[in-house]
Protein backbone atom coordinates (compact mmCIF):
# COMPACT_ATOMS: atom_id res chain seq x y z
CA UNK A 1 0.00 0.00 0.00
CA UNK A 2 1.28 3.21 -0.77
CA UNK A 3 2.02 5.78 1.61
CA UNK A 4 -0.30 8.69 1.37
CA UNK A 5 2.28 11.21 3.67
CA UNK A 6 5.23 10.49 1.04
CA UNK A 7 3.43 10.30 -1.73
CA UNK A 8 2.08 14.06 -1.14
CA UNK A 9 5.34 15.18 -0.28
CA UNK A 10 7.38 14.28 -3.14
CA UNK A 11 4.37 15.84 -5.46
CA UNK A 12 4.85 18.87 -3.43
CA UNK A 13 8.27 19.38 -3.71
CA UNK A 14 8.54 17.98 -7.36
CA UNK A 15 5.66 20.71 -8.60
CA UNK A 16 7.64 23.53 -6.36
CA UNK A 17 10.81 22.72 -8.62
CA UNK A 18 8.72 23.18 -11.79
CA UNK A 19 7.19 26.39 -10.77
CA UNK A 20 10.27 27.74 -9.35
CA UNK A 21 11.49 26.41 -12.95
CA UNK A 22 9.65 28.23 -14.49
CA UNK A 23 9.61 31.14 -13.01
CA UNK A 24 13.30 31.86 -12.89
CA UNK A 25 14.55 34.42 -15.03
CA UNK A 26 16.49 33.78 -18.05
CA UNK A 27 20.62 34.45 -17.50
CA UNK A 28 21.60 37.97 -18.60
CA UNK A 29 24.53 38.49 -21.13
CA UNK A 30 26.96 40.88 -21.50
CA UNK A 31 26.55 41.75 -25.11
CA UNK A 32 22.59 42.04 -25.11
CA UNK A 33 22.62 44.29 -22.23
CA UNK A 34 25.55 46.39 -23.93
CA UNK A 35 22.83 46.71 -27.05
CA UNK A 36 20.14 48.58 -24.58
CA UNK A 37 22.96 50.34 -23.21
CA UNK A 38 24.32 51.84 -26.35
CA UNK A 39 20.83 52.81 -27.89
CA UNK A 40 20.86 54.63 -24.90
CA UNK A 41 18.35 52.89 -23.12
CA UNK A 42 19.90 53.34 -19.70
CA UNK A 43 17.14 52.22 -17.08
CA UNK A 44 16.16 49.20 -18.89
CA UNK A 45 20.21 48.46 -18.89
CA UNK A 46 20.58 49.05 -15.38
CA UNK A 47 18.80 45.81 -13.67
CA UNK A 48 19.69 43.59 -16.12
CA UNK A 49 23.79 45.18 -15.18
CA UNK A 50 22.97 44.34 -11.61
CA UNK A 51 21.74 41.04 -12.38
CA UNK A 52 25.14 40.30 -14.57
CA UNK A 53 27.17 41.41 -11.18
CA UNK A 54 24.99 39.41 -8.91
CA UNK A 55 25.76 36.36 -11.29
CA UNK A 56 29.57 36.56 -11.45
CA UNK A 57 30.80 38.34 -8.16
CA UNK A 58 34.51 38.12 -9.47
CA UNK A 59 33.97 39.92 -12.89
CA UNK A 60 35.44 43.21 -12.57
CA UNK A 61 34.12 44.16 -16.23
CA UNK A 62 30.36 43.93 -15.35
CA UNK A 63 30.97 45.75 -12.06
CA UNK A 64 32.27 48.99 -13.85
CA UNK A 65 29.87 48.59 -16.49
CA UNK A 66 27.23 48.98 -14.48
CA UNK A 67 29.29 51.55 -12.30
CA UNK A 68 28.77 53.81 -15.52
CA UNK A 69 25.69 52.80 -15.84
CA UNK A 70 24.66 54.26 -12.68
CA UNK A 71 26.80 57.38 -12.75
CA UNK A 72 24.84 58.27 -15.79
CA UNK A 73 21.39 57.85 -14.00
CA UNK A 74 22.92 60.25 -11.58
CA UNK A 75 23.37 58.08 -9.01
CA UNK A 76 27.17 58.80 -8.37
CA UNK A 77 27.71 57.23 -4.30
CA UNK A 78 26.59 54.04 -6.02
CA UNK A 79 28.62 54.38 -9.02
CA UNK A 80 31.83 55.06 -6.93
CA UNK A 81 30.92 52.18 -4.47
CA UNK A 82 30.92 49.92 -7.62
CA UNK A 83 33.69 51.20 -9.26
CA UNK A 84 35.97 50.90 -5.94
CA UNK A 85 35.07 47.15 -6.01
CA UNK A 86 35.92 46.76 -9.20
CA UNK A 87 39.41 48.02 -8.58
CA UNK A 88 39.59 46.08 -5.66
CA UNK A 89 39.50 42.80 -8.42
CA UNK A 90 41.42 44.56 -10.44
CA UNK A 91 43.78 47.71 -9.46
CA UNK A 92 44.65 49.01 -12.86
CA UNK A 93 41.25 49.25 -14.36
CA UNK A 94 41.35 52.51 -16.18
CA UNK A 95 37.86 52.15 -16.53
CA UNK A 96 36.73 52.28 -13.09
CA UNK A 97 39.22 54.97 -12.48
CA UNK A 98 37.86 57.16 -15.31
CA UNK A 99 34.14 56.87 -13.55
CA UNK A 100 35.05 57.75 -10.27
CA UNK A 101 36.95 60.97 -11.87
CA UNK A 102 33.92 61.73 -13.56
CA UNK A 103 31.11 61.24 -10.33
CA UNK A 104 33.61 63.01 -8.32
CA UNK A 105 33.98 65.83 -10.66
CA UNK A 106 32.64 69.02 -9.63
CA UNK A 107 32.54 70.77 -13.34
CA UNK A 108 29.84 67.91 -13.93
CA UNK A 109 27.26 69.14 -11.74
CA UNK A 110 26.80 70.11 -7.77
CA UNK A 111 27.04 66.65 -5.47
CA UNK A 112 27.84 67.04 -1.61
CA UNK A 113 31.28 64.20 -2.27
CA UNK A 114 32.52 66.00 -5.53
CA UNK A 115 36.17 66.83 -5.48
CA UNK A 116 38.76 68.08 -8.14
CA UNK A 117 41.44 66.69 -6.37
CA UNK A 118 39.57 62.78 -6.41
CA UNK A 119 39.03 63.75 -10.27
CA UNK A 120 42.64 64.45 -10.90
CA UNK A 121 43.82 61.71 -9.27
CA UNK A 122 41.98 58.99 -11.06
CA UNK A 123 41.95 60.43 -14.46
CA UNK A 124 45.91 60.01 -14.15
CA UNK A 125 45.40 56.86 -13.07
CA UNK A 126 43.11 56.15 -16.01
CA UNK A 127 45.97 56.99 -18.32
CA UNK A 128 48.58 55.02 -16.45
CA UNK A 129 46.86 51.82 -16.43
CA UNK A 130 46.02 52.33 -20.08
CA UNK A 131 47.38 54.97 -22.21
CA UNK A 132 45.44 53.71 -25.11
CA UNK A 133 41.77 54.66 -24.00
CA UNK A 134 40.64 57.60 -25.03
CA UNK A 135 37.90 57.73 -23.09
CA UNK A 136 39.87 59.79 -20.34
CA UNK A 137 42.23 61.51 -22.12
CA UNK A 138 38.63 63.28 -23.24
CA UNK A 139 38.29 64.30 -19.12
CA UNK A 140 41.56 65.18 -19.27
CA UNK A 141 41.01 68.00 -21.92
CA UNK A 142 38.92 69.54 -19.71
CA UNK A 143 40.50 69.40 -16.17
CA UNK A 144 43.87 70.63 -17.97
CA UNK A 145 41.92 73.78 -19.14
CA UNK A 146 40.65 73.94 -15.43
CA UNK A 147 43.97 73.97 -13.99
CA UNK A 148 45.36 76.13 -16.37
CA UNK A 149 47.85 74.06 -18.37
CA UNK A 150 47.46 74.64 -22.10
CA UNK A 151 50.28 71.76 -22.69
CA UNK A 152 48.22 69.04 -20.93
CA UNK A 153 45.12 69.73 -22.71
CA UNK A 154 47.09 69.96 -26.50
CA UNK A 155 48.60 66.52 -25.77
CA UNK A 156 45.05 65.65 -24.54
CA UNK A 157 43.68 66.58 -28.24
CA UNK A 158 46.84 64.35 -29.45
CA UNK A 159 46.12 61.12 -27.51
CA UNK A 160 42.00 61.42 -28.53
CA UNK A 161 43.36 61.23 -32.29
CA UNK A 162 46.42 59.10 -31.59
CA UNK A 163 44.07 56.38 -29.78
CA UNK A 164 41.66 56.68 -32.60
CA UNK A 165 38.77 57.72 -30.36
CA UNK A 166 38.20 60.79 -32.73
CA UNK A 167 37.35 59.05 -35.99
CA UNK A 168 38.50 60.01 -39.16
CA UNK A 169 34.88 60.96 -40.22
CA UNK A 170 34.33 63.12 -37.35
CA UNK A 171 37.71 65.05 -37.82
CA UNK A 172 36.10 65.43 -41.58
CA UNK A 173 33.47 67.45 -39.44
CA UNK A 174 35.75 69.35 -37.65
CA UNK A 175 37.36 70.41 -40.48
CA UNK A 176 34.50 71.03 -42.46
CA UNK A 177 32.98 73.15 -39.12
CA UNK A 178 36.49 75.64 -39.90
CA UNK A 179 37.37 75.64 -42.98
CA UNK A 180 34.72 78.29 -44.16
CA UNK A 181 34.99 80.44 -41.32
CA UNK A 182 36.52 84.47 -42.15
CA UNK A 183 40.19 85.01 -40.69
CA UNK A 184 40.60 85.68 -36.67
CA UNK A 185 37.11 84.38 -35.97
CA UNK A 186 35.80 83.46 -32.62
CA UNK A 187 33.67 80.10 -32.96
CA UNK A 188 30.92 78.98 -30.47
CA UNK A 189 30.57 75.30 -30.29
CA UNK A 190 27.61 73.67 -28.29
CA UNK A 191 28.48 70.07 -27.53
CA UNK A 192 31.55 67.27 -27.43
CA UNK A 193 31.12 66.89 -31.31
CA UNK A 194 31.62 70.16 -32.18
CA UNK A 195 34.14 71.40 -29.83
CA UNK A 196 36.49 68.24 -30.18
CA UNK A 197 36.91 67.72 -33.45
CA UNK A 198 37.81 71.23 -34.68
CA UNK A 199 40.22 71.78 -31.62
CA UNK A 200 42.22 68.68 -32.71
CA UNK A 201 42.12 69.52 -36.30
CA UNK A 202 43.70 72.64 -35.15
CA UNK A 203 46.17 71.12 -33.21
CA UNK A 204 47.41 67.81 -35.23
CA UNK A 205 46.87 69.34 -38.32
CA UNK A 206 47.71 73.02 -37.89
CA UNK A 207 44.35 73.68 -39.50
CA UNK A 208 42.72 77.51 -38.48
CA UNK A 209 44.80 77.81 -35.70
CA UNK A 210 43.74 81.35 -36.07
CA UNK A 211 39.90 80.38 -35.19
CA UNK A 212 39.61 80.69 -30.91
CA UNK A 213 36.86 78.06 -30.63
CA UNK A 214 34.61 78.65 -27.32
CA UNK A 215 32.14 76.10 -26.01
CA UNK A 216 29.36 77.63 -24.79
CA UNK A 217 28.42 75.77 -21.98
CA UNK A 218 31.66 75.47 -20.32
CA UNK A 219 31.97 79.57 -20.82
CA UNK A 220 29.76 79.43 -17.88
CA UNK A 221 33.04 78.99 -15.49
CA UNK A 222 34.81 81.79 -14.90
CA UNK A 223 38.08 79.69 -15.06
CA UNK A 224 37.63 78.52 -18.88
CA UNK A 225 36.94 82.12 -19.56
CA UNK A 226 40.20 83.47 -18.25
CA UNK A 227 41.44 80.16 -20.13
CA UNK A 228 40.04 81.44 -23.55
CA UNK A 229 41.45 85.20 -23.01
CA UNK A 230 44.88 84.29 -21.77
CA UNK A 231 45.39 81.43 -24.10
CA UNK A 232 43.50 81.73 -27.35
CA UNK A 233 43.39 85.70 -27.11
CA UNK A 234 39.84 85.65 -26.99
CA UNK A 235 38.84 89.60 -25.98
CA UNK A 236 36.39 89.11 -22.55
CA UNK A 237 33.94 92.30 -21.65
CA UNK A 238 34.36 91.94 -18.29
CA UNK A 239 37.27 91.66 -15.80
CA UNK A 240 38.77 88.79 -13.25
CA UNK A 241 36.33 90.46 -10.67
CA UNK A 242 33.40 90.88 -13.10
CA UNK A 243 33.92 87.56 -14.19
CA UNK A 244 33.49 85.72 -10.73
CA UNK A 245 30.37 87.95 -9.85
CA UNK A 246 28.72 86.81 -12.81
CA UNK A 247 25.48 85.05 -11.63
CA UNK A 248 22.90 83.15 -13.67
CA UNK A 249 19.49 85.44 -13.29
CA UNK A 250 15.85 85.31 -14.95
CA UNK A 251 14.73 88.01 -17.20
CA UNK A 252 11.24 89.69 -17.18
CA UNK A 253 9.66 86.65 -19.80
CA UNK A 254 10.99 84.03 -16.93
CA UNK A 255 14.20 82.72 -18.83
CA UNK A 256 17.40 82.05 -17.20
CA UNK A 257 20.19 84.07 -18.96
CA UNK A 258 23.35 81.90 -17.83
CA UNK A 259 27.37 83.79 -17.20
CA UNK A 260 27.93 82.38 -21.15
CA UNK A 261 24.86 84.18 -22.12
CA UNK A 262 26.14 87.09 -20.87
CA UNK A 263 29.12 87.46 -22.58
CA UNK A 264 28.17 86.52 -25.59
CA UNK A 265 25.34 89.43 -25.57
CA UNK A 266 28.33 91.47 -24.85
CA UNK A 267 30.26 90.60 -27.75
CA UNK A 268 27.12 91.29 -29.18
CA UNK A 269 26.98 95.10 -28.35
CA UNK A 270 30.62 94.98 -29.01
CA UNK A 271 30.34 94.37 -32.22
CA UNK A 272 27.46 96.67 -32.59
CA UNK A 273 28.71 99.80 -31.89
CA UNK A 274 32.63 98.63 -33.78
CA UNK A 275 34.10 98.26 -30.51
CA UNK A 276 34.81 94.30 -31.36
CA UNK A 277 37.01 93.31 -34.10
CA UNK A 278 37.11 89.61 -34.31
CA UNK A 279 34.46 87.89 -36.68
CA UNK A 280 32.05 86.18 -34.48
CA UNK A 281 30.31 83.27 -35.20
CA UNK A 282 27.66 80.34 -34.36
CA UNK A 283 28.34 76.63 -34.78
CA UNK A 284 24.83 75.52 -36.19
CA UNK A 285 24.44 73.17 -33.44
CA UNK A 286 24.05 76.18 -30.89
CA UNK A 287 20.56 76.12 -29.84
CA UNK A 288 18.54 79.07 -31.69
CA UNK A 289 17.71 80.53 -28.33
CA UNK A 290 21.75 81.39 -27.39
CA UNK A 291 21.17 84.14 -29.97
CA UNK A 292 17.80 84.66 -29.84
CA UNK A 293 18.59 88.29 -29.40
CA UNK A 294 20.31 88.99 -32.41
CA UNK A 295 18.80 86.12 -34.97
CA UNK A 296 18.24 88.67 -37.36
CA UNK A 297 22.05 89.26 -37.74
CA UNK A 298 23.22 85.98 -38.29
CA UNK A 299 23.76 85.25 -41.44
CA UNK A 300 23.46 81.60 -42.28
CA UNK A 301 26.86 80.16 -43.71
CA UNK A 302 26.79 76.08 -43.51
CA UNK A 303 28.49 74.85 -40.59
CA UNK A 304 28.13 78.41 -38.64
CA UNK A 305 26.05 81.79 -38.57
CA UNK A 306 28.28 84.81 -38.24
CA UNK A 307 26.86 88.32 -37.09
CA UNK A 308 26.36 90.61 -39.63
CA UNK A 309 24.70 93.68 -39.62
CA UNK A 310 20.80 92.97 -39.89
CA UNK A 311 20.50 94.45 -44.09
CA UNK A 312 23.18 91.77 -44.65
CA UNK A 313 21.75 88.26 -42.25
CA UNK A 314 18.57 88.11 -44.50
CA UNK A 315 20.55 85.86 -46.90
CA UNK A 316 22.56 82.86 -46.54
CA UNK A 317 26.35 83.29 -47.89
CA UNK A 318 26.63 81.07 -50.54
CA UNK A 319 30.63 82.20 -50.81
CA UNK A 320 31.14 80.66 -46.87
CA UNK A 321 29.27 77.63 -47.84
CA UNK A 322 31.10 76.68 -50.94
CA UNK A 323 34.04 77.16 -49.22
CA UNK A 324 33.38 75.30 -46.44
CA UNK A 325 32.94 72.06 -48.67
CA UNK A 326 35.44 73.00 -51.27
CA UNK A 327 38.08 69.90 -51.42
CA UNK A 328 35.73 67.16 -49.77
CA UNK A 329 33.97 64.18 -51.29
CA UNK A 330 30.58 62.89 -49.69
CA UNK A 331 32.48 59.67 -48.87
CA UNK A 332 34.36 62.16 -45.76
CA UNK A 333 31.17 62.01 -43.83
CA UNK A 334 29.70 58.08 -44.39
CA UNK A 335 32.14 56.66 -42.17
CA UNK A 336 32.33 55.40 -38.74
CA UNK A 337 31.16 59.04 -36.44
CA UNK A 338 32.38 57.13 -32.89
CA UNK A 339 35.07 54.97 -31.98
CA UNK A 340 33.76 51.53 -30.62
CA UNK A 341 35.71 52.87 -27.27
CA UNK A 342 33.37 55.62 -27.10
CA UNK A 343 31.30 54.57 -23.69
CA UNK A 344 28.49 57.66 -24.29
CA UNK A 345 25.82 56.11 -25.82
CA UNK A 346 24.57 59.64 -25.83
CA UNK A 347 27.15 60.50 -28.62
CA UNK A 348 26.81 56.91 -30.42
CA UNK A 349 23.12 57.79 -30.88
CA UNK A 350 23.24 61.71 -31.72
CA UNK A 351 26.81 62.18 -33.11
CA UNK A 352 25.13 60.73 -36.63
CA UNK A 353 22.98 63.02 -37.08
CA UNK A 354 25.61 65.99 -37.72
CA UNK A 355 25.93 65.03 -41.17
CA UNK A 356 22.67 66.82 -41.79
CA UNK A 357 24.05 70.16 -41.55
CA UNK A 358 26.95 69.05 -44.09
CA UNK A 359 23.57 67.90 -46.32
CA UNK A 360 21.94 71.01 -45.78
CA UNK A 361 24.97 72.79 -46.97
CA UNK A 362 25.13 71.54 -49.99
CA UNK A 363 21.48 71.58 -51.22
CA UNK A 364 21.73 75.48 -49.67
CA UNK A 365 24.59 76.22 -52.08
CA UNK A 366 22.74 74.02 -54.90
CA UNK A 367 19.52 76.44 -54.58
CA UNK A 368 21.35 79.52 -54.16
CA UNK A 369 23.49 78.69 -57.51
CA UNK A 370 20.36 77.33 -59.26
CA UNK A 371 19.19 81.38 -58.30
CA UNK A 372 21.57 82.58 -59.99
CA UNK A 373 21.72 80.91 -63.13
CA UNK A 374 24.88 78.64 -62.30
CA UNK A 375 23.07 75.47 -63.29
CA UNK A 376 26.06 73.14 -64.06
CA UNK A 377 27.33 73.88 -60.11
CA UNK A 378 23.94 73.66 -59.33
CA UNK A 379 23.30 70.24 -60.63
CA UNK A 380 27.07 69.36 -59.00
CA UNK A 381 26.17 70.04 -55.66
CA UNK A 382 22.56 68.92 -56.06
CA UNK A 383 24.61 64.91 -57.36
CA UNK A 384 26.57 66.10 -54.14
CA UNK A 385 23.94 65.93 -51.35
CA UNK A 386 21.97 63.16 -53.13
CA UNK A 387 25.19 60.98 -52.90
CA UNK A 388 25.61 61.78 -49.31
CA UNK A 389 22.17 61.51 -48.40
CA UNK A 390 22.08 58.20 -50.21
CA UNK A 391 25.11 56.71 -48.01
CA UNK A 392 23.95 58.35 -45.17
CA UNK A 393 20.41 57.55 -44.98
CA UNK A 394 19.04 60.69 -43.80
CA UNK A 395 15.23 60.12 -44.09
CA UNK A 396 12.29 61.01 -46.20
CA UNK A 397 12.36 64.78 -45.38
CA UNK A 398 16.15 65.36 -47.06
CA UNK A 399 15.46 62.45 -50.12
CA UNK A 400 12.17 64.20 -50.94
CA UNK A 401 13.73 67.83 -51.19
CA UNK A 402 17.05 66.69 -53.23
CA UNK A 403 14.42 64.80 -56.01
CA UNK A 404 12.33 68.49 -56.20
CA UNK A 405 15.75 70.31 -56.71
CA UNK A 406 17.30 67.76 -59.41
CA UNK A 407 13.63 68.08 -60.95
CA UNK A 408 14.16 71.55 -60.97
CA UNK A 409 17.71 71.32 -62.78
CA UNK A 410 16.47 69.33 -65.69
CA UNK A 411 14.11 71.88 -66.61
CA UNK A 412 16.91 74.24 -66.39
CA UNK A 413 20.19 75.32 -68.37
CA UNK A 414 22.91 77.68 -67.82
Amino acid sequence: MINLRLYLTITLVTLAGILAGCSKQPSANLDEVMTLYRANKIEQALPLFEQLVAQDRDNPEDRVWLAETYRRLGKKEEAIKMARQALALEPCNSFAHTVIAEAANPVMGMWTQANSDTTWFHIMKAVTCDSTDGNPWLLIWGEAIHRGDPALMRKALRRLVETGFLTNTALAYGRWMLQGLPENAILITNGDMDTYPPCAVQEVDGFRRDVAIVNCGTLNEDWYARFIRDDAGVPLPFDDEQLQSLKAFKDQQGNVVTPSDQIFRKWVEQKARGAFNRPLAVAVTVNENYFADCKDNMQFSGAFLQWHDATIASTPDTAAMLASLAGFNPEDFTGVWISDQDRSPIRRVYTKNLVRNITETAIGCSEALLTAKRTSAAKHWANWADELDGKAELGPVFTTRIADLQKRLTKTTD
